[in-house]
């Protein structure tokens, strides 16, 4: 059976972007559709530049959800493990899009079916043929998908794979007292190699402002790798208390929403083809920054040319054997 470069758990939705540019949500009338939640941009993103992606979640067993399974399914995601959920809802976010600035948005995730996602969904065949078990702190909120997926993080880790946790610290989304919240992070963090997040997602993980004093209260640190993105400012990989400085790009920013997500996607594509750390998160800020200029997140997500013209035009060279690098 053919190993899959990415498997990742967790949130597939629906996106409602505002095409009423500079208009609050209280004002804006028409919108946009498209496939969103982190897990799925990040997938697409991975699966456009060529990896081979496959998605464990739920979804809605209704139009929406059927909507999501199609257009993950012809974007070449392995949707094998995602399943219809005839008792859940689709968890949905309407974002508005003011050019120039971060985007405001509301999620609407009440009964939402991922997070009813359950061991038994998650094949243990599927991790074994895997190279990378990717989830985030979403799927943590409540069970079963907490349980379901630190178990598929322990499981992954025990038989030598890859976990990537995306911090993914969405405010409005969690409710718990601030000691719990730091007690399932840590709890995901221990079963994981790779950390990705901003300055305000370590913040949430640890209880700790401060990026440095975060990274500090992270036990076992000098064992993973953690990647702190900064968007327009560039990224940051430290690996074993050595650090490595990645720039960023200013584009003409249309939606603050999905930059990460394509960080994210490109980070792993290079990683997964061994380039170094710094040329995996030099290609992830141009895959970042392509995502911030288009409308959508999952369909902004580039391709490979197109992240290669974007370097190319700012005057890096890309190798495919080990990514990109200064003239």
């Amino acid at each position: 059976m053919a190993m899959t470069d990415v498997l990742a758990l967790g949130r597939a939705g629906v996106d409602f972007y505002s095409l009423d540019y500079g208009e609050p949500l209280e004002r804006a009338s028409r919108f946009a559709k498209y496939v969103g939640g982190t897990t799925a941009n990040v997938v697409v993103g991975g699966a456009r530049l060529g990896l081979d992606c496959a998605l464990v979640t739920r979804v809605g067993d209704d139009e929406l959800g059927r909507f999501i399974v199609n257009y993950l399914t012809a974007e070449g995601v392995d949707t094998s493990n995602v399943r219809l959920d005839p008792r859940r809802k689709n968890g949905i976010v309407f974002g508005e899009v003011t050019p120039g600035k971060d985007s405001k948005f509301i999620f609407y995730r009440e009964n939402a079916a991922d997070l009813f996602l359950t061991q038994r969904d998650v094949p243990k065949r599927a991790i074994e043929r895997t190279r990378v078990l990717l989830f985030t702190a979403t799927a943590l909120l409540k069970d079963p998908s907490r349980s379901a997926t630190l178990r598929a993080a322990s499981t992954a880790r025990a038989l030598g794979k890859t976990v990537v946790f995306n911090l993914d610290w969405r405010p409005a989304l969690w409710s718990m007292p601030v000691r719990s919240r730091v007690r399932l992070y840590s709890e995901a963090i221990r079963n994981s190699d790779v950390l990705v997040g901003n300055d305000g997602e370590y913040a949430a993980a640890t209880g700790v402002e401060g990026l440095e004093r975060s990274l500090g209260a992270i036990k076992g640190l000098e064992e993973k790798v953690a990647v702190v993105t900064q968007g327009a400012r560039g990224s940051t990989v430290v690996e074993r208390g050595k650090r490595a400085f990645a720039q960023g790009f200013e584009v003409r920013l249309l939606k603050g929403l999905g930059g990460g997500d394509g960080f994210l996607s490109g980070f792993l594509f290079g990683s997964l083809r061994g380039w170094g750390l710094r040329a995996s998160a030099l290609f992830g800020n141009a895959c970042g920054a392509i995502v911030v200029t288009g409308h959508a997140c999952s369909e902004s997500m580039p391709r490979l040319p197109q992240v290669v013209s974007f370097l190319k035009e700012r005057g890096y060279h890309f190798d495919r054997s080990s990514g990109p690098s200064k003239d």
